[in-house]
């Protein structure tokens, strides 16, 4: 997951610079620590830069946000079959931070949705990332 989501930052900084310019603006300064299925990283935006890097288990980096999903739940999320805030009312999807940096992190991703929607190659990226769900599900 960290490898493919360092991939669609790298992706959207190629195919759409304006988006990921505004992404990075949005969230500059900020690190949003990621947990999806047990692997644990940090997304770290730092200028106008946007990268990901990889944590330990037992390493607690600080940051401004902590977002804690399934593949599951992130799939039912970007194939509309659930929105957002029902996977988090549900429990799917556990956000935690201070309301303000909730509110920039949520704006942050708007922006990389929109401009991944815009993108020619993340359909690929999509499709690279359902097949890692349904490598998991035949285990």
């Amino acid at each position: 997951m960290a490898a493919l989501l360092d991939e669609s930052f790298a992706t959207l900084a190629r195919e759409l610079p304006e988006a990921h310019a505004r992404m990075c603006a949005r969230l500059a300064g900020r690190t949003v620590r990621i947990e999806v299925d047990g692997e644990i990283f940090a997304a770290v935006f730092e200028g106008a830069a946007a990268r990901v890097r990889r944590l330990g288990t037992e390493e607690d980096a600080p940051a401004d946000a902590s977002i804690t999903a399934s593949r599951r739940a992130i799939r039912d999320v970007l194939e509309a079959r659930r929105s957002l805030a029902d996977a988090v009312l549900a429990d799917e999807v556990e956000a935690v931070a201070p309301v303000d940096s909730l509110v920039e992190v949520l704006s942050g991703l708007s922006t990389y949705v929109h401009g991944a929607v815009r993108c020619p190659s993340f359909p690929r990226l999509l499709e690279r990332f359902q097949a890692l769900l349904a490598g998991d599900e035949e285990a």
